[in-house]
Protein backbone atom coordinates (compact mmCIF):
# COMPACT_ATOMS: atom_id res chain seq x y z
CA UNK A 1 0.00 0.00 0.00
CA UNK A 2 3.11 2.47 0.85
CA UNK A 3 4.15 1.57 -2.42
CA UNK A 4 1.53 2.85 -4.58
CA UNK A 5 0.81 5.79 -2.49
CA UNK A 6 4.39 6.66 -3.24
CA UNK A 7 4.12 6.17 -6.87
CA UNK A 8 0.92 8.65 -7.02
CA UNK A 9 2.66 11.46 -5.37
CA UNK A 10 5.73 10.76 -7.89
CA UNK A 11 3.62 10.75 -10.73
CA UNK A 12 2.00 13.96 -9.64
CA UNK A 13 4.80 15.63 -8.50
CA UNK A 14 6.56 14.85 -12.37
CA UNK A 15 3.46 16.10 -13.62
CA UNK A 16 2.80 19.56 -12.23
CA UNK A 17 6.28 20.94 -13.38
CA UNK A 18 5.73 19.96 -16.69
CA UNK A 19 2.25 21.75 -16.95
CA UNK A 20 3.98 24.85 -15.52
CA UNK A 21 6.51 25.05 -18.20
CA UNK A 22 4.13 24.44 -20.81
CA UNK A 23 2.07 27.12 -20.47
CA UNK A 24 4.22 30.00 -19.36
CA UNK A 25 4.06 33.64 -19.79
CA UNK A 26 6.54 33.79 -22.85
CA UNK A 27 4.83 30.82 -24.90
CA UNK A 28 0.98 31.66 -23.93
CA UNK A 29 0.73 35.83 -23.16
CA UNK A 30 -1.53 36.13 -19.95
CA UNK A 31 -5.18 35.54 -19.92
CA UNK A 32 -6.35 39.87 -19.94
CA UNK A 33 -4.81 40.40 -23.39
CA UNK A 34 -7.49 38.31 -24.71
CA UNK A 35 -10.37 40.04 -22.52
CA UNK A 36 -10.25 43.21 -23.73
CA UNK A 37 -9.55 44.70 -20.54
CA UNK A 38 -9.46 48.63 -19.73
CA UNK A 39 -5.33 47.97 -18.65
CA UNK A 40 -4.38 47.01 -22.42
CA UNK A 41 -3.34 49.09 -25.21
CA UNK A 42 -5.66 50.44 -28.35
CA UNK A 43 -3.83 48.35 -30.54
CA UNK A 44 -6.08 45.53 -29.62
CA UNK A 45 -9.39 47.09 -29.32
CA UNK A 46 -11.82 47.94 -32.07
CA UNK A 47 -12.65 51.43 -33.37
CA UNK A 48 -15.98 52.45 -34.26
CA UNK A 49 -16.49 55.06 -37.36
CA UNK A 50 -12.70 54.81 -36.79
CA UNK A 51 -12.74 56.92 -33.98
CA UNK A 52 -13.96 55.52 -30.76
CA UNK A 53 -12.73 52.68 -28.75
CA UNK A 54 -15.01 50.32 -27.53
CA UNK A 55 -13.75 46.71 -25.90
CA UNK A 56 -15.14 44.16 -24.42
CA UNK A 57 -15.75 43.00 -21.07
CA UNK A 58 -14.89 39.41 -20.06
CA UNK A 59 -18.12 37.67 -21.68
CA UNK A 60 -19.25 38.97 -24.91
CA UNK A 61 -22.09 41.09 -24.47
CA UNK A 62 -23.99 43.60 -26.59
CA UNK A 63 -22.28 47.38 -26.51
CA UNK A 64 -24.09 50.25 -27.95
CA UNK A 65 -21.78 51.79 -30.31
CA UNK A 66 -24.29 54.53 -31.38
CA UNK A 67 -27.55 55.35 -31.35
CA UNK A 68 -29.69 56.42 -34.73
CA UNK A 69 -32.66 58.71 -34.38
CA UNK A 70 -36.08 56.31 -35.53
CA UNK A 71 -39.01 59.10 -37.02
CA UNK A 72 -41.84 58.99 -38.33
CA UNK A 73 -44.52 60.41 -40.09
CA UNK A 74 -47.58 60.78 -37.68
CA UNK A 75 -50.39 62.44 -39.11
CA UNK A 76 -53.27 64.61 -36.94
CA UNK A 77 -55.76 62.41 -34.27
CA UNK A 78 -58.35 63.72 -32.57
CA UNK A 79 -61.16 61.43 -31.00
CA UNK A 80 -64.10 61.84 -28.58
CA UNK A 81 -64.87 59.28 -25.98
CA UNK A 82 -67.60 57.24 -26.09
CA UNK A 83 -69.47 59.97 -28.50
CA UNK A 84 -72.27 56.93 -29.72
CA UNK A 85 -73.67 56.67 -26.08
CA UNK A 86 -74.01 60.57 -25.76
CA UNK A 87 -77.34 62.19 -26.16
CA UNK A 88 -78.67 66.15 -26.09
CA UNK A 89 -81.93 66.42 -23.89
CA UNK A 90 -83.85 69.91 -25.05
CA UNK A 91 -86.21 71.33 -22.57
CA UNK A 92 -88.42 74.13 -22.36
CA UNK A 93 -87.06 77.57 -21.19
CA UNK A 94 -88.06 81.05 -20.65
CA UNK A 95 -86.87 82.73 -23.54
CA UNK A 96 -85.15 85.54 -21.59
CA UNK A 97 -83.28 83.60 -19.35
CA UNK A 98 -79.89 85.04 -19.65
CA UNK A 99 -78.00 81.97 -18.56
CA UNK A 100 -79.24 79.59 -21.29
CA UNK A 101 -81.52 81.20 -24.66
CA UNK A 102 -81.01 84.60 -23.82
CA UNK A 103 -83.30 85.49 -26.10
CA UNK A 104 -86.89 87.68 -26.47
CA UNK A 105 -90.07 86.57 -25.25
CA UNK A 106 -91.74 87.14 -28.63
CA UNK A 107 -88.92 84.26 -29.45
CA UNK A 108 -91.30 81.49 -27.32
CA UNK A 109 -90.94 78.49 -27.82
CA UNK A 110 -87.63 78.10 -26.73
CA UNK A 111 -85.74 74.87 -25.91
CA UNK A 112 -82.49 74.61 -24.25
CA UNK A 113 -79.80 71.31 -23.47
CA UNK A 114 -76.02 70.46 -22.91
CA UNK A 115 -73.78 67.39 -23.27
CA UNK A 116 -70.21 67.26 -21.82
CA UNK A 117 -67.90 65.32 -24.08
CA UNK A 118 -64.25 64.39 -23.51
CA UNK A 119 -61.75 64.78 -26.33
CA UNK A 120 -58.23 63.82 -27.01
CA UNK A 121 -55.70 65.30 -29.99
CA UNK A 122 -52.52 65.23 -30.77
CA UNK A 123 -53.01 68.68 -32.10
CA UNK A 124 -54.87 71.88 -30.50
CA UNK A 125 -57.51 72.26 -31.99
CA UNK A 126 -60.70 74.61 -32.09
CA UNK A 127 -64.22 72.62 -31.17
CA UNK A 128 -67.17 73.68 -32.68
CA UNK A 129 -70.86 72.21 -32.73
CA UNK A 130 -73.29 71.79 -35.88
CA UNK A 131 -77.23 70.57 -35.85
CA UNK A 132 -77.48 68.62 -38.93
CA UNK A 133 -80.28 66.26 -39.89
CA UNK A 134 -82.70 68.49 -38.51
CA UNK A 135 -86.32 68.02 -38.27
CA UNK A 136 -88.98 70.70 -39.12
CA UNK A 137 -89.28 71.07 -35.23
CA UNK A 138 -85.75 73.21 -35.61
CA UNK A 139 -87.12 76.22 -37.27
CA UNK A 140 -84.83 77.05 -40.02
CA UNK A 141 -81.56 79.11 -38.55
CA UNK A 142 -83.50 79.64 -35.22
CA UNK A 143 -80.40 77.45 -33.23
CA UNK A 144 -76.99 78.06 -31.81
CA UNK A 145 -74.65 75.93 -30.46
CA UNK A 146 -71.54 76.91 -28.16
CA UNK A 147 -68.30 74.81 -26.95
CA UNK A 148 -67.07 75.48 -23.49
CA UNK A 149 -64.11 75.35 -23.93
CA UNK A 150 -64.13 75.94 -27.17
CA UNK A 151 -60.11 74.73 -27.82
CA UNK A 152 -58.15 72.09 -26.60
CA UNK A 153 -54.21 71.28 -26.14
CA UNK A 154 -53.33 68.45 -28.19
CA UNK A 155 -51.15 66.94 -25.69
CA UNK A 156 -53.18 63.27 -26.36
CA UNK A 157 -55.01 63.37 -22.82
CA UNK A 158 -58.73 63.82 -22.59
CA UNK A 159 -60.28 67.64 -22.17
CA UNK A 160 -63.66 67.99 -21.39
CA UNK A 161 -65.91 70.05 -23.26
CA UNK A 162 -69.46 71.45 -22.25
CA UNK A 163 -71.82 71.36 -25.81
CA UNK A 164 -75.01 73.16 -25.30
CA UNK A 165 -77.81 73.86 -27.82
CA UNK A 166 -80.48 76.05 -27.63
CA UNK A 167 -83.15 76.77 -30.40
CA UNK A 168 -86.03 79.05 -30.32
CA UNK A 169 -89.46 79.81 -32.13
CA UNK A 170 -89.55 75.68 -32.29
CA UNK A 171 -92.46 74.01 -34.70
CA UNK A 172 -93.20 71.72 -31.69
CA UNK A 173 -96.92 71.06 -33.38
CA UNK A 174 -94.58 69.71 -36.24
CA UNK A 175 -93.68 66.09 -33.84
CA UNK A 176 -95.72 63.71 -31.74
CA UNK A 177 -95.44 64.51 -28.06
CA UNK A 178 -92.64 62.32 -26.05
CA UNK A 179 -90.06 62.56 -23.73
CA UNK A 180 -86.99 61.89 -26.09
CA UNK A 181 -87.95 62.70 -29.89
CA UNK A 182 -85.60 62.83 -32.45
CA UNK A 183 -85.51 66.68 -33.63
CA UNK A 184 -81.54 66.55 -34.68
CA UNK A 185 -78.50 65.78 -34.66
CA UNK A 186 -75.19 67.25 -32.56
CA UNK A 187 -72.31 67.28 -34.85
CA UNK A 188 -69.24 67.84 -33.07
CA UNK A 189 -66.18 69.41 -35.31
CA UNK A 190 -62.83 70.53 -34.96
CA UNK A 191 -60.09 72.25 -36.66
CA UNK A 192 -56.13 73.02 -36.46
CA UNK A 193 -56.12 75.64 -34.17
CA UNK A 194 -55.54 79.02 -36.19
Amino acid sequence: MIKKSLLVIAVIAFAAPLFATTVDSETYPPFEIYSFSPDQSDDLAIKVDGKKTVRWPFEYKYLEICKIPVKMKIGMYIRVKDCDDKKVVLVQKDCTDAETVNKDADDWPCYYGCVTVDILANFNAQIRGQLVDRSSVINGDKWSVSATPNAITGNGNYQSVTLCVKTWETKIEKAAAGDEVDVAKLSVQARPEL
